[in-house]
């Protein structure tokens, strides 16, 4: 991988550390709270499309046939909606690893995804950034920038980009701030 993260950075551009999400599925609250809000989705979705395949198997007329059709198509968003909010979230969170790299030179910070698109973001360290370490039970997240942004409402929201879930959230922090300071 350090070959491949060499062709990206520019001349005098050092590699310091690389890494990635630590394998597992991190952040359980969420998972289980968009489980929960999903749930309901979910069994009316599966109900009315049970009941709508019922309507069609016994349908005599061509009008019950229809209804049966009706609610077999009207159902299948709320299924599909309910099942990746029960099962898709804890299913993304534990592949996440697969699909994320991270890196950090001597000037910027990278984070390179990968999945049906490819993308590479680069956030560079100056004196200025705001850093963070936020340790957890068995994972790290260090943040490295804060953006702010107003939507149409004029209501402020902050995003803070990170590198989530690593192992060595201690080593990359020191890094940051040496990277920060002048002294790397």
């Amino acid at each position: 991988m350090a070959e491949t993260w060499q062709s990206w950075l520019q001349p005098g551009e050092t590699l310091l550390w690389q890494g990635a999400p630590l394998p597992g599925v991190h952040g359980w609250g969420k998972i289980i709270g968009m489980a929960l809000f999903g749930l309901p989705f979910q069994i009316a979705g599966v109900t009315f499309l049970l009941v709508g395949l019922w309507q069609m198997a016994d349908a005599t007329k061509l009008g019950d046939f229809g209804l049966g059709l009706f609610f077999t198509v009207f159902s299948l968003p709320f299924a599909a909606v309910g099942v990746f909010l029960v099962f898709g979230q804890a299913y993304a969170a534990k592949t996440a690893h697969r699909a994320t790299c991270y890196a950090l030179s001597n000037r910027a910070a990278y984070i390179a995804k990968s999945g049906r698109t490819h993308s590479l973001e680069s956030y560079p360290i100056l004196r200025e950034t705001a850093l963070g370490l936020e340790k957890h039970r068995h994972a790290d997240t260090v943040w490295f920038h804060v953006r702010t942004e107003k939507d149409s409402d004029g209501d402020r929201s902050t995003t803070r980009i990170s590198f989530d879930n690593i192992a060595e959230g201690d080593e990359v922090y020191r890094l940051l701030r040496s990277i920060q300071i002048g002294t790397t």
